[in-house]
């Protein structure tokens, strides 16, 4: 058995070791995270780690956590926003209160956690990252993914990068406190994937990467239209060609079929399946 044991921890181990080096530029830094349980450490480590650019260990006992990152693409303070915006109190941001509130019991720790800009009653990240750039709706989130759409439908792969960066942007800068209940339920269940999402299609340099994690990303932007409380006019629409035959879909501000998987290849292949 404990052979068994000894072999696991060497391959874990090893994995942990192969994603770090992968990681270029690398700094370590090592900072105090609030949290409890198993499922704390889940979402600490996947809200701050991001592939190639950024590693989080998370240490349940200690409540620190360890982060190697490549310092030419991101920084410590954009990694440790992104964790209290999952809901965790750390060195420098203390996470909004509605988004705390939202955390499984199990996971709801005590916070007397003192940031380093400020006592325990210093401004929260949510208001620290979006004050007066905060955006009381999510239609700006609506109008950068058909902006992107757009540069997909114009087979344009640098414009798709500048315009999925401009759709990150776009979702950090939405007040979550202003949305109705069903539209923040659904909100904190796509935000994380659609960060993930815009933010590899920004990295990506081939149209066909980029129009691959686009079909992801439409899925949960129709999630989020479906509940979003909004005056804009969207239709889902659906290629029956693309993914291989298997079909993917996207939304759009009008009827008129662009297909965004295709271009100018087969700019009309698809229908419209709802109008939202």
């Amino acid at each position: 058995m404990k052979k068994i044991s000894l072999f696991l921890g060497l391959v874990l181990g090893l994995g942990i070791n192969t994603t770090i080096a992968q990681i270029q530029n690398s700094k370590i830094t090592t900072v105090a995270v609030n949290g409890n349980c198993a499922m704390c450490k889940k979402t600490i480590e996947s809200n701050g780690s991001d592939e190639n650019i950024s590693k989080v260990n998370w240490d349940p006992n200690k409540k620190v956590a360890e982060i190697t990152y490549d310092s030419s693409k991101t920084s410590e303070e954009s990694i440790l926003k992104k964790i209290a915006q999952a809901g965790y109190d750390n060195d420098q941001f203390r996470a909004a209160d509605d988004v705390y509130d939202n955390l499984h019991e199990c996971c709801k720790y005590e916070r007397n956690h003192q940031t380093s800009k400020g006592g325990p009653n210093a401004p929260s990240q949510h208001d620290e990252l979006n004050h007066s750039a905060q955006t009381k709706d999510i239609d700006p989130v609506f109008i950068s993914y058909l902006g992107l759409k757009d540069a997909l439908v114009a087979s344009d792969s640098k414009t798709a990068s500048v315009a999925a960066n401009k759709l990150s942007l776009a979702i950090q800068k939405v007040d979550m406190s202003s949305l109705a209940e069903t539209e923040h339920k659904t909100w904190m269940k796509v935000k994380a994937n659609l960060e993930k999402s815009a933010n590899q299609i920004k990295k990506d340099s081939k149209i066909d990467a980029q129009r691959n994690t686009f079909m992801l990303l439409s899925t949960q932007i129709y999630e989020l239209a479906k509940v979003a409380e909004t005056k804009m006019e969207l239709y889902y629409q659906f290629c029956p060609m693309a993914n291989n035959s298997k079909g993917a879909f996207w939304l759009s501000k009008e009827n008129a079929i662009k297909n965004p998987y295709y271009g100018s290849k087969m700019m009309t292949c698809g229908e419209v399946k709802e109008k939202i």
